[in-house]
């Protein structure tokens, strides 16, 4: 059984000693402690490596479309709605102008 010290693991892992230590703590990471000392089974944390794989499929990952404005599109219609509901009336700016007042004021 080959025991990994806390700065090798963070090296194999490639992330800081501090998130080795915090998932140390929060129980995310299989760990020994011998007295203050945390220590790493190498095949433990091969095994939790493969128990936490997340395959990279392309449907999460839409492409980019240069010429392809719907999606924008539908998000302006959509702030559009939530702006001018009934409840709402106009604008901000058009209240603060105060111009279209019902009474024909300016």
């Amino acid at each position: 059984m080959a025991l990994l010290n806390v700065t090798e693991v963070s090296e194999w892992l490639q992330v800081k000693r501090s998130t080795i230590y915090l998932w140390a703590e929060q129980s995310m990471i299989p760990h020994m402690k011998l007295g203050r000392l945390l220590r790493f089974d190498h095949d433990e944390i091969e095994a939790w490596l493969d128990n936490h794989r997340q395959e990279v499929t392309t449907e999460s990952t839409q492409p980019r479309c240069r010429n392809g404005t719907t999606n924008v599109d539908a998000l302006i219609a959509e702030a559009k709605r939530a702006v001018y509901t009934p409840c709402h009336g106009k604008p901000d700016q058009d209240r603060a102008t105060r111009k279209g007042e019902p009474d024909g004021s300016v």
